[in-house]
């Protein structure tokens, strides 16, 4: 009974049945649900069934015996013919069929995610493609098959607010099986676990903290006092500063980089390369379990997380006199009856998104801020105005982190830097819910993958007058430029907003009113403002081109 079935697969029809079987594959099976994870055993899976099927009719159809390359080759058509049959199938129905169909775009873009991928390696300012692709589509861009980009003065609330029926989307697979607080999909599990660093961001918590901050910004200060009068790469100083305060909070000891000098750490270079193919690739996130499978390719990434599960065990070994943010998040986990090896690789990843999330982030947002000052005298001497009297009349200005909140144009300089050089420029994904959203008079299908490009949104002429300016009085006594502020959510919003908002405008008030109060300062000459705008990266956070600073003391400085 065998032999006849075998047979027909060696027949001149045989590949037309194989691609009618790839059509089928991809209409019935493959077109549902999210096969990123599955995408290594997919592999493996199609080349294990090639393999058996050559030793198959090798074995068992009269003439491919004896000829195992025969057989193999025969067995390659098959499998080639499924492919091609399921890849046109699937570009078909993208093309012509698809649910989202009726949304603009590139051509290009509705076939395949390769597309915004090429631009992403091509260009790497992802947030500016965007941008375009905005300006000449309209405020919804289908940018892959089943991705849209949104530009709405109602997306935040919708997409965002707790009580949204969006959740995140396959990009939030990426670390697997590490799972980060950032990175657990299940509202749910999320919501447990966001209670415990809901508390290791506290008030209380943050009292603990400020000693740290005030002292690495002392320790920035010091660097900043030996190069008087010489340029300083203040995007790499910030780097540094902010990789010591996190690291310390995340690993009981910093890195020491302010300390050294600025010496090159191992961490800090390896994830800024990271962080870099996920800019890249973040359109593609099955990419990553192929290369995470892959001998050699993958010697890099076990290296780095080897790493960090050696600083995790320092850690639980060495608990700091003072309480970092790791110590709430070790309580909860030695308070488990039985703690699992998915519960201890969860523990590694959340002390990896406590250095990773509050250190790239701020930098840059330390990097953009004092980018506009720079660029705006006026607006640095009306801010150190602001700052020189509030230290000449606040005996504990330097003591109590609260009070610095209260500096209404710092806030508003903040405020304004974070608007214009969004820490995140392509936004978070999402993805709806089987019913569909609804945006405005857009209803958006379900199972779509839905991103609010926040570079573009912030730049939005429609939502913030003369956007691409840095005023920071539309904040405070210029309100009517900004038209629709609540497009404006630089820390995110809803449930998964970000849990460290707070420790990080400790970080940005506190370093902003120390060399405000202390320097003047101005670009180096012959350094073009324009080479910093166009150097930035969109490596899903943002990173900073080179900005050199000459910093001289001020006279009035306190």
């Amino acid at each position: 009974m065998l032999l006849p079935s075998v047979e027909v697969l060696a027949t001149p029809e045989a590949p037309v049945w194989a691609f009618v079987l790839g059509i089928m594959l991809h209409v019935f099976f493959l077109r549902v649900g999210e096969w990123d994870l599955a995408t290594v055993r997919l592999i493996v899976g199609f080349w294990a069934t090639i393999a058996g099927l050559s030793v198959c009719l090798w074995l068992r159809v009269p003439q491919l015996q004896h000829n195992l390359w025969s057989s193999s080759k025969t067995a390659i058509a098959l499998g080639s013919s499924l492919l091609a049959g399921m890849y046109a199938s699937m570009l078909v129905y993208r093309a012509a069929f698809h649910r989202l169909g009726r949304f603009p775009g590139p051509f290009a873009a509705r076939l395949s995610n390769l597309w915004i991928t090429g631009k992403s390696i091509q260009r790497q300012d992802k947030c500016l493609v965007i941008q375009d692709l905005h300006r000449k589509y309209g405020d919804i861009v289908r940018i892959g098959p089943s991705e849209l980009s949104i530009v709405h003065a109602a997306a935040p609330e919708a997409i965002h607010a707790n009580r949204t029926t969006c959740v995140k989307g396959p990009w939030y697979n990426i670390l697997y099986p590490l799972e980060s607080l950032q990175m657990i999909r299940n509202k749910d599990v999320h919501s447990v676990r966001r209670k415990t660093w809901d508390r290791a961001f506290g008030s209380k918590a943050l009292r603990d903290y400020e000693p740290r901050v005030k002292g690495y910004t002392a320790a920035l200060v010091q660097q900043i006092d030996a190069r008087l009068g010489q340029p300083v790469n203040v995007t790499e100083w910030f780097n540094n500063y902010s990789f010591d305060v996190m690291s310390d909070l995340a690993f009981g000891k910093s890195f020491g980089l302010l300390a050294s000098g600025g010496k090159r750490h191992y961490f800090t270079e390896t994830l800024h390369a990271d962080m870099g193919n996920v800019g890249r690739f973040s359109h593609v996130p099955w990419l990553f379990p192929v290369f995470k499978a892959m001998p050699v390719l993958n010697a890099e990434n076990k290296k780095f997380w080897a790493f960090v599960t050696a600083l995790v065990d320092e850690r639980i070994q060495n608990p700091p006199k003072q309480p970092d943010v790791f110590s709430w998040l070790l309580e909860d986990y030695q308070a488990l009856p039985h703690p699992t090896a998915q519960d201890r690789l969860n523990l590694q990843a959340d002390a990896h998104l406590i250095c990773v999330a509050g250190s790239d982030t701020t930098a840059a947002s330390l990097t953009c801020l004092f980018f506009e000052l720079v660029c705006h005298p006026d607006a640095a001497a009306r801010l150190q105005a602001e700052i020189d009297d509030y230290y000449a009349g606040t005996p504990e200005a330097g003591q109590n982190h609260l009070a610095l909140s209260k500096l209404e144009y710092l806030q508003a300089c903040i405020d304004e830097a974070l608007r214009l050089h969004p820490a995140v420029p392509g936004g978070v994904q999402r993805l709806t819910a089987p019913q569909g959203l609804q945006i405005g008079e857009h209803h958006i299908p379900g199972s779509t993958v839905v991103q609010i490009p926040t570079h573009t949104i912030n730049r939005d002429a429609r939502f913030f007058a003369e956007p691409d300016e840095f005023i920071p009085e539309r904040w405070t006594s210029r309100k009517d430029l900004a038209i629709e502020p609540s497009v404006f959510v630089p820390f995110s919003t809803g449930r998964y907003s970000c849990v460290g908002r707070q420790l990080g405008l400790m970080e940005l008030r506190t370093v902003t009113s120390e060399l405000m109060r202390r320097y003047d300062f101005r670009l180096v000459p012959g350094q073009d403002p324009q080479d910093f705008a166009r150097g930035k990266v969109d490596a899903f956070t943002l990173a900073c081109a080179p900005l050199q600073v000459v910093f001289t003391p001020r006279e009035q400085a306190k």
